[in-house]
């Protein structure tokens, strides 16, 4: 039985695995990802909000989405 899926939720999907991306490159590549990540505002990190966000996205595709 399939599921029709609704376009939002596809965007939703589609901006979590990009964000499940960058928070891989940036495992991989900390170097050349040091500019991006440093940046912070009141004292959260762009690298700290990409890794909570991006556990968060892979526990919620593993873990299943119903």
């Amino acid at each position: 039985m399939a599921v029709k899926k609704t376009t939002n939720e596809g965007k939703w999907v589609t901006a979590g695995w990009g964000l499940l991306l960058v928070g891989g490159l940036a495992h991989m590549l900390p170097v050349q990802m040091a500019p991006l990540l440093g940046w912070s505002l009141y004292g959260v990190s762009v690298q700290m909000a990409v890794g909570v966000l991006s556990v968060v996205t892979a526990l919620y595709f593993l873990l299943g989405n119903e």
